[in-house]
């Protein structure tokens, strides 16, 4: 007999599961830690490694680059053993000597026929506390025949004097006064070293570096009373310029200074 009832259809499986799905999941292995690798040993008869560059010298300053000098070759040939130093700045020659050589090379640099250093344009005074000769005194030769400069520098100790180059240029009476009335360097051998921008009864030397940059006690005083700025110069008030007082003359007539 066949059976009247429609046969069921057979049921779906359940989908399988993923591996390891619903399963408790070991901790993954830590990686083990890397080990530097073994240097390789060159080839047999392969050419050792280069050494590494070595650092490139520093730039040159161009500031101090040498440049020919006639008056440097002379002295080098003449009076070698008076030259302490030479050295180069912004295109110009620079000697350093000692002092009890000063005139007898600057009366070279003077008379010799090719240089002829007739001028001296400039003499200062420099004071650097922290060197052994704290005292500098600065020449700045020109030589008008033949268009061509020349510093000289002397080093001196705290106390000890410069020789004067008043003999070999009278221009240097005044240079020397200032350098004295500033800086506090005497010169042997000057026909009248006194101060020539300070009061002479002044204490100290004010450009010298434990001078107080505001002064000291007593340093700003009136030393002359005026009226008026008649009494300085004649001016037009319409155009006056420069004054310290100029309201205090224009308000009131009459000022100090």
């Amino acid at each position: 007999m066949t059976d009247d009832k429609e046969p069921k259809p057979p049921s779906p499986e359940p989908p399988a599961r993923a591996a390891g799905e619903g399963a408790a999941v070991p901790p993954a292995a830590k990686p083990e830690a890397a080990q530097p690798a073994a240097p390789v040993p060159p080839a047999a008869g392969a050419a050792p490694a280069a050494p590494p560059a070595p650092p490139a010298p520093p730039k040159a300053d161009p500031l101090k680059e040498p440049v020919p000098s006639r008056a440097v070759d002379l002295l080098k040939e003449a009076l070698p053993d008076a030259l302490l130093e030479v050295s180069y700045h912004a295109g110009q020659a620079l000697v350093r000597v000692p002092p009890a050589r000063l005139v007898e090379v600057m009366r070279f640099l003077r008379d010799h026929a090719d240089l002829r250093f007739d001028y001296l344009s400039n003499l200062t005074g420099m004071h650097w506390p922290k060197k052994e000769r704290p005292l500098e005194v600065v020449y700045h030769l020109f030589s008008i025949a033949r268009r061509h400069r020349l510093t000289v520098k002397i080093d001196l100790a705290e106390g000890e004097a410069a020789p004067s180059v008043t003999s070999l240029w009278p221009t240097a009476d005044w240079h020397e006064r200032e350098a004295f009335d500033l800086f506090g360097i005497r010169f042997d051998g000057h026909p009248d070293l006194r101060r020539i921008l300070m009061p002479d009864g002044w204490s100290g030397h004010p450009l010298r570096k434990e001078y107080p940059l505001e002064g000291n006690p007593g340093d700003h005083v009136q030393y002359r009373e005026v009226g008026t700025a008649e009494h300085v110069y004649r001016y037009d008030k319409a155009t006056i310029r420069g004054f310290g007082w100029k309201k205090e003359v224009e308000k009131t007539g009459t000022g100090k200074g």
